[in-house]
């Protein structure tokens, strides 16, 4: 992730782009997809919202299968853990709904 975005995540838009030009297609075909975390000091809600918790909006039942968190300091995995299970819960009311 650094090397992508530095070591402070924060533009939502960026990370938004990000999951669906690279990340969806790769959710699409099943693959495990790990995102690395060593370097990066510091995060946004903006950002993990728009990657992370979309990202459990839209795949909430198979989210965990699939993605995988490396070298999370305590914040990050704070920003991670908020965004991840606001996501699935937003998911799983809309798959509810349908």
């Amino acid at each position: 992730m650094k090397e992508l975005f530095g070591c402070f995540l924060a533009d939502g838009d960026q990370a938004n782009a990000f999951r669906f030009n690279e990340v969806e297609a790769k959710t699409s075909l099943g693959s495990l997809i790990v995102f690395d975390f060593e370097g990066v000091t510091n995060m946004t809600e903006s950002f993990s919202n728009a990657l992370f918790g979309n990202l459990a909006e839209d795949h909430p039942f198979d989210l965990i299968d699939r993605v995988r968190f490396k070298n999370c300091s305590p914040l990050i995995r704070g920003f991670l853990v908020s965004a991840v299970s606001h996501g699935i819960e937003r998911g799983k009311r809309l798959a509810r709904s349908e």
